[in-house]
């Protein structure tokens, strides 16, 4: 069977390094298997997406050679009422809050599950069962999808969370495999629900490490240095970058994307997470100055 990958890139913010990890991962997977690598841009959300960010995520991606064969439509141009009829009857209407959620540790309850509410919310009946999973790089996984809670998959609003999202696109896309942060791998026991729940097969799964800034925090867009805009104004050319990156997929041998393909093991490299030395308010790196990165947690 053909396979296929996907980019799949939230306008929300522009490219980090946290994102160039997973998006190089996911591009070498697919390329080390000959498939097909699809670009869906997912703007589920509204009030954050943003069509300026979106345009300057293409012209990152494709300045680092992170070229897609096919781009299929976005997240907003699509219709989730067919694959929300297709997990009836598990799902439930709940007019819960979110201070109520709060107040249970942010962990929903289930309060509304036997209710028969008739409005409100459109949550999941996860089922209490561990979900056993190979990750491709963090190896066999059981988790109890319930420990998250029921996910919404319809807000109050009509608007369409993301695990409705992600999961009816990976179906109707095809995606044979799913290469993400290590920050979803827990997760991706609710989501596995939602596809057996439609009666289809499970993608592979392969989680890149997770990259952290100075602060121990997530790399996000609030680690300004780091955004790939503002190291290509500093001077950084994309084998700059990939020299810096590729250590972290457990590629050594090449500095340039096109020729680690090859060289590519989806379980090569550090867990992680991995944490940038270098901060934001200490000005933007230089290719010569570099980034300073340290492993957090080895494999063992």
């Amino acid at each position: 069977m053909n396979a296929v990958g996907r980019l799949a890139p939230t306008p929300s913010g522009v490219l980090h390094l946290g994102n160039v990890v997973a998006f190089a991962a996911a591009w070498l997977s697919t390329r080390a298997a000959r498939g097909t690598l699809l670009l869906r841009v997912e703007d589920i959300d509204r009030t954050r997406s943003r069509s300026d960010i979106a345009a300057l995520q293409r012209q990152d991606l494709e300045w680092l050679g992170l070229q897609w064969d096919r781009e299929v439509p976005m997240q907003s141009k699509r219709d989730y009422r067919p694959f929300l009829s297709s997990l009836h009857p598990r799902t439930y209407f709940c007019q819960c809050t979110r201070a109520q959620v709060r107040e249970h540790g942010g962990i929903y309850p289930g309060t509304c599950r036997h209710l028969q509410r008739e409005s409100g919310a459109i949550r999941f009946h996860l089922e209490s069962a561990h979900i056993t999973f190979h990750d491709q790089r963090f190896g066999t996984q059981s988790i109890d999808p319930t420990t998250f809670g029921d996910p919404v998959l319809q807000r109050r609003d009509g608007g369409w969370s993301y695990n409705l999202a992600v999961t009816a696109d990976d179906v109707a896309d095809g995606v044979t495999e799913v290469v993400r942060g290590a920050d979803l791998l827990e997760y991706t026991a609710v989501q596995i629900q939602l596809i057996e729940a439609v009666g289809c097969a499970r993608p592979t799964y392969l989680h890149a490490p997770l990259i952290l800034g100075a602060d121990k925090r997530k790399l996000s867009k609030s680690h300004g240095s780091m955004h790939i805009g503002q190291l290509r104004s500093a001077g950084w050319s994309p084998r700059d970058i990939w020299r810096l990156v590729l250590p972290w997929l457990g590629i050594t041998e090449v500095d340039h994307l096109h020729e680690a393909i090859p060289y590519f093991r989806p379980d090569g490299g550090p867990l992680g997470p991995i944490q940038l030395l270098s901060s934001s308010d200490e000005g933007i790196p230089t290719p010569t100055k570099g980034i300073q990165w340290m492993t957090q947690k080895e494999r063992s």
